[in-house]
């Protein structure tokens, strides 16, 4: 135990009923309840280099990300005139320029490691048990940098067991930050897939992502990002057209339904510039959706909220709080949710109007609660 590092003291005396307590750094994979697998857990892959941000980029994203969510909000407007939208629409191309220019600093400052990761990733294929052992490594030579998350309940373990996928939750209020969390928590997840020899078989990574992210890079980045599990949809505030993302989304259900993925979601999406709005008014109907399509196909779909926060420690990657899981079941024309005991609650009709409201209200009040312990004062 000596990687545990005693953060906060007795969390009782602070009137926390949270149990964290711990400092767990990124290569500390070895603090999950498994047998333990020193050939991953010694052993690096050169993709932690997207761990080593320069200032530079740092300082682009933040500018970028600023002047985009002003202009989402002044998208919002119903009122723009048509050269308003012009104009929002030329400062969000040169608002992604920044990020783009961004992308190149981290390739320049870390070129023999991206060029290892792009001839890494251009000869693994997801469906190979290295491309799980490959994702359960990340993290392991960025000893500096700890994250908060409550192993300690055995969740992790508890999921890589299970042989089913997973949605997985996450609220989405530091998109700067945000993206480093879904790898962390997904290395450790596949750590605990190769401890429980499941590195053949066990669901795939797949994250859905505004277009964005891979529309600003070169090919050779994009081609990282894909194969790390990236779907781009339209996530746009604006104009978007309806039928835009039916192929991605049914493309990852599919694979869903197969059990070849697990999906991670931010179902906040865009709308996670508006600050000052409570989650429920931010989460988008997107994943209830998703949810009721592969319950028209699948008997059961489980469901996790990933809550996440941050503190002001340059080195402290985030809190994550695993929430319990949620099981949906449908019976006939039924859905219940199912508790940890096994008793059946009610939720809704399958066909009822408002299903996807149902569905989406439970899921926001689960992933709120999980936001709520991922924070540590």
């Amino acid at each position: 135990m000596c990687f545990i590092k005693n953060m906060y003291g007795n969390v009782a005396n602070k009137n926390n009923s949270i149990n964290f307590g711990l400092r767990i750094r990124l290569s500390d994979k070895g603090l999950l309840n498994l047998s333990q697998k020193p050939d991953i857990l010694y052993a690096s892959t050169p993709l932690d280099f997207f761990y080593r941000e320069p200032k530079n980029k740092q300082k682009l994203d933040a500018l970028s990300i600023k002047i985009k969510e002003r202009i989402r909000q002044e998208q919002r407007k119903a009122n723009n005139s048509n050269i308003k939208k012009m104009v929002l629409n030329k400062c969000y191309v040169y608002a992604n320029k920044l990020r783009a220019l961004a992308s190149k600093f981290l390739v320049y400052e870390h070129l023999l490691d991206f060029y290892k990761s792009f001839k890494l990733i251009k000869n693994l294929t997801p469906a190979s048990p290295q491309y799980i052992v490959e994702w359960a490594k990340i993290g392991n030579s960025i000893h500096n940098k700890f994250i908060e998350m409550n192993i300690e309940d055995g969740k992790i373990e508890e999921i890589a067991k299970s042989g089913e996928p997973h949605i997985f939750l996450l609220n989405h209020n530091n998109p700067e930050k945000d993206k480093f969390i879904y790898p962390i928590f997904n290395s450790f997840l596949n750590y605990a897939y190769t401890a429980f020899g499941r590195q053949n078989d066990c669901p795939r990574p797949n994250i859905i992502v505004s277009h964005n992210v891979l529309d600003l890079v070169n090919n050779k980045f994009r081609n990282i990002y894909k194969k790390m599990g990236l779907i781009p949809v339209d996530a746009s505030l604006s104009e978007r057209k309806a039928d835009k993302n039916v192929l991605p989304v049914r493309y990852l259900i599919e694979k869903f339904i197969h059990k070849k993925s697990n999906l991670f979601i931010f179902p906040e999406g865009n709308n996670s510039i508006y600050k000052d709005k409570p989650l429920k008014d931010k989460f988008q109907p997107g994943v209830a959706k998703i949810v009721k399509n592969i319950l028209d196909v699948k008997e059961s779909v489980r469901i996790v909220p990933l809550g996440l926060s941050y503190t002001r420690d340059k080195n402290n990657m985030g809190s994550v709080h695993i929430g319990d899981t949620i099981l949906l079941r449908r019976k006939g024309n039924q859905i219940y949710r199912i508790t940890d005991s096994g008793i059946e609650e009610f939720l809704c009709n399958s066909n009822a109007q408002d299903v996807t409201g149902s569905i989406k209200r439970l899921l926001c009040l689960e992933l709120e609660k999980s936001v709520v312990l991922s924070k540590i004062e």
